[in-house]
């Protein structure tokens, strides 16, 4: 079985103070790299994912090392608690969170694209990928470091800071906060990209709550960004 957060695990004051800090710089990059991904895409493969190296390895591990010398905080307080020998719960439900994550992402997509029309000058990242076995190495970087950074920025790190900050924290509330500003963090991929972002990560985030572990999630966001990468 998969161990799960069954007891909240409530921050100190100066815990809080830190877990928040550390969320501030992913925050900062996810909303202002749409400005430069397209600029550093245009100069070359190389250069992109240089930086792009930078943003979802480099800067996250120091934030999340930091929180662990300075805050005693370890990859379970923030959801991902240690996995059982028996590893077919974890597929079953991230399989669950891929089916209806990305059901979400399709529909939302599609219904905008209906109702909004084309959205001109988004940025699509799967014409930065080469061919061949390059190229299917970098689609799995890019697939794991994606679901497995958003998931503890953008699910694990902010819920445990805000449960512990609120004496009745309300799930809903926390789902639509963070789903919104999870789905802004995709502006550069235009308006379907945005209102798509935000129904997938509300339907990622409602598994995490019912669950209490990310484990799922990262697989499942994985598994959509692969399938969106292919």
């Amino acid at each position: 079985m998969i161990s799960t957060l069954k007891r909240p695990f409530f921050l100190t004051t100066r815990q809080q103070l830190l877990v928040g800090w550390s969320l501030i710089p992913v925050l900062l990059v996810w909303q202002l790299n749409g400005f430069y991904l397209p600029a550093l895409g245009s100069r070359g493969a190389p250069t992109f994912w240089a930086v792009d190296g930078l943003q979802w390895i480099v800067l996250p591990a120091l934030l999340l090392g930091l929180l662990a010398h300075k805050a005693a905080l370890r990859p379970s307080h923030y959801g991902l608690v240690p996995l059982g020998k028996n590893l077919w719960p974890l597929t079953g439900q991230g399989l669950m969170v891929f089916v209806t994550a990305g059901l979400a992402f399709l529909v939302a997509r599609n219904l905008s694209w209906r109702v909004l029309g084309p959205s001109p000058g988004s940025f699509q990242l799967v014409q930065l990928f080469p061919q061949g076995l390059a190229g299917a190495a970098l689609q799995i970087y890019a697939a794991v470091s994606a679901g497995l950074v958003e998931s503890i920025f953008f699910i694990g790190l902010p819920w445990l800071l805000y449960a512990s900050a609120r004496q009745h924290p309300s799930e809903m509330r926390f789902t639509l906060c963070v789903s919104t500003i999870f789905a802004l963090a995709h502006w550069e991929h235009g308006r379907h990209g945005v209102i798509a972002a935000f129904f997938a990560h509300g339907v990622m985030c409602r598994w995490f709550l019912h669950w209490r572990t990310l484990w799922p999630i990262v697989l499942g966001h994985t598994l959509i960004d692969l399938a969106a990468f292919s």
